[in-house]
């Protein structure tokens, strides 16, 4: 008769349960942040990232197999919310839907509390962006029509990829709306040479 009383009781430790590692795993992302902005990514151990979030190793090790992992799951969250954005940004049918993707992509890159801001000022860097134009370059490829080794498709990812981070550096930035157009003009000369050529 006390059964039902026990699985309900067994539901609520399920939910502290799931709380707490939610709680331990974003300790462990938030001390690895920490560490790679301060030593730049290089040699961090998992007994570094287990001091930093106030654990044990042994904890740390339950949870992630190593520190790549860690750094691989934040990447994975990052380039997921972007492909997100590239989605919209692929679907828009004119310069300011584009102009609104663009926006939110730079609000979000920007945003130095976000996991995609914040490992965009780590050694982790490089990787993220990496990722990041192998998604605009098969969103471009499925627009553009690009076969797998299409080098003008790589070309202007790689272009459209290069003009964002400057666009985000910039203090005296152009629009979003202008920078839309011009994207737009490129992805349109991609377009047109290739309908050209065949």
């Amino acid at each position: 008769m006390s059964r039902p009383q026990d699985g309900s009781a067994k539901g609520v430790d399920t939910k502290a349960q799931d709380k707490r590692v939610a709680r331990t795993r974003r300790a462990i992302r938030e001390a690895l942040l920490g560490l790679m902005v301060q030593r730049g990514g290089a040699d961090i151990t998992p007994k570094d990232v287990a001091d930093a979030a106030l654990i044990n190793k042994k904890t740390f090790m339950a949870h992630y197999a190593s520190v790549g992992a860690v750094i691989q799951e934040m990447e994975d969250e990052a380039v997921s919310s972007v492909s997100e954005v590239l989605d919209e940004a692929a679907a828009a049918t004119d310069e300011e839907g584009l102009a609104r993707a663009i926006e939110r992509l730079g609000a979000m890159v920007t945003d130095g509390a976000s996991s995609l801001g914040r490992l965009l000022r780590t050694g982790a860097r490089e990787d993220v962006v990496a990722r990041i134009q192998l998604g605009v370059r098969d969103r471009l490829g499925r627009i553009v029509g690009a076969a797998e080794d299409d080098l003008a498709c790589d070309f202007l990812a790689g272009g459209i990829t290069s003009a964002f981070r400057r666009w985000v550096g910039e203090k005296n930035r152009p629009s979003a709306r202008e920078l839309s157009r011009r994207v737009r003009q490129l992805v349109r000369s991609v377009a047109a040479e290739r309908g050209a050529s065949r």
